[in-house]
């Protein structure tokens, strides 16, 4: 099977009017979150310093680095975006990608579509081939590929990226097939920098150099017409010994979308906290359960989380976002976990750290370890005057058998857009981005997107 070719082929033949509107939904919803955590991301140092060297480095100003006021080249910008939409970790997660399906194909589907002049239903569509393509290929590879060592929000978010940025150039067929082999060279991206800039750097990354590739693809570069799937190709390279073509069968029909699906997240840190949070946030509220009277608190999670929450005793903020012993008490000590929770003063917090000594993590073999609920804990909590409590392993809210509601989405980017944007502009975005798809200009929607505007 020549996957290349066949991606290549799924890019240029798909149409709009293919999409059902249920998927044309999903992906609404999808921009809209990813927009407002890029916004919020943007005034991270991560974001500033990528800023900082495009405002130095940077080509003509065609495409919006959002959350600035200021215009690069579209490399850059999809650089600067897709680490400005990663930078708090708040953006969306995908179970069969085992990353964050939203920020890069966004990030360069908003770089591509100013550049080509596209109106918002073309980037729709594009994102939403982007998304098919770096899931399905996930599908393929997955969960041995991100076991291995693999961020797959950048190996597997360069090929989406590609994809969409492919789909608003204009490539054809044979460009779009040379587009994804370079980014196919281009996948990198490892685990081993989770809670560091780096790790927001990886979609920044991916977004950068989808676009990137369908540049050259456009000006005549070539590439192999089996990177994807040769003897020493992509799949064969980065699978981990898996290597199944089957998913690819089902390239659109049904879309990923809304069979693998979106999970938001309601916490700004690494979607494997987010059921010890819940977890722990339901002992404080249903139990009466303080930081004080805990003697010890055991969460028990699937075999493979201790390998993705490797911060046991974190630093800084973004080592906190991959460590379930803060992540446990942050939540039962002050009631809430927000962005202010992952800051340095935070990790560093002396009522924290005294319970985080108290929590102990161990490997439940009853949480199931499949794609959609490998992420479940179980909390268990002994208390000093000898009393026991349990929270069971369950979806949390934004999973996709729970999602968010559209009010509660909408909230969600209000707080993280507020930070960026005025107040009485916040709105605006949100109804242009739910009516993306009847936008006849995508600068009608970047030019807003200027706080200083």
């Amino acid at each position: 099977m020549n996957v290349t070719s066949m991606l290549a082929e799924f890019v240029t033949k798909s149409r709009p009017e293919d999409c059902p509107e249920a998927a044309l939904h999903a992906a609404r919803r999808a921009v809209l979150d990813c927009l407002g955590v890029m916004l919020a991301g943007s005034v991270e140092p991560a974001a500033r310093i990528l800023q900082r060297v495009a405002q130095a480095e940077g080509g003509l100003p065609v495409a919006t680095v959002v959350g600035t006021g200021r215009r690069t080249g579209a490399v850059w910008a999809a650089l600067c975006n897709g680490t400005a939409a990663h930078a708090l970790d708040f953006d969306d997660t995908n179970f069969a990608l085992m990353g964050h399906p939203s920020a890069p194909v966004l990030s360069a589907a908003l770089a591509a579509g100013e550049l080509a002049l596209a109106d918002g239903r073309a980037v729709l569509h594009a994102f939403l081939l982007g998304f098919e393509v770096e899931t399905t290929l996930a599908e393929v590879i997955n969960p041995p590929h991100y076991e291995h060592g693999w961020h797959a929000t950048c190996t597997l978010g360069t090929l989406g990226a590609a994809a969409a940025a492919a789909r608003l150039l204009g490539l054809d067929a044979a460009q779009t097939r040379h587009a994804l082999a370079v980014a196919a060279s281009q996948s990198s991206g490892l685990k081993e920098n989770f809670g560091t800039m780096t790790k927001p750097f990886h979609a920044g990354h991916a977004a950068r150099s989808g676009v990137l590739s369908a540049l050259m693809a456009r000006e005549g570069w070539t590439a192999s017409e089996h990177a994807i799937e040769g003897p020493q190709g992509f799949l064969s390279v980065l699978g981990a010994g898996k290597r199944t073509l089957e998913p690819l069968g089902t390239l659109g029909a049904p879309w990923k979308i809304l069979t693998t699906g979106v999970a938001v997240k309601p916490y700004p840190s690494c979607a494997c906290t987010h059921s010890i949070i819940d977890g722990a946030l339901e002992l404080r509220r249903a139990e009466g359960i303080r930081a004080d009277d805990v003697e010890e608190l055991t969460v028990g999670v699937c075999a493979g989380v201790p390998r993705i929450l490797i911060h046991s005793r974190p630093r800084t903020g973004l080592e906190a976002k991959f460590s379930a012993e803060f992540s446990a008490a942050a939540a039962l000590t002050e009631g809430r976990v927000g962005m202010a929770t992952f800051q340095d003063d935070r990790a560093q917090d002396p009522a924290i750290r005294r319970l985080m000594e108290r929590v102990r993590v161990v490997v439940d073999p009853d949480i199931p370890g499949d794609l959609e609920r490998h992420m479940w804990t179980r909390l268990t909590v002994r208390l000093k005057d000898g009393r026991r409590a349990t929270i069971g392993p369950r979806p949390v809210p934004g999973h996709p058998a729970n999602p968010l509601t559209l009010d509660a989405l909408r909230d969600k980017f209000r707080e993280c857009a507020g930070l960026v944007l005025p107040a009485d502009r916040v709105d605006s975005v949100a109804q242009m981005v739910e009516s993306l798809d009847t936008c006849p200009d995508l600068r009608s929607l970047t030019a807003i997107l200027d706080p200083a505007r």
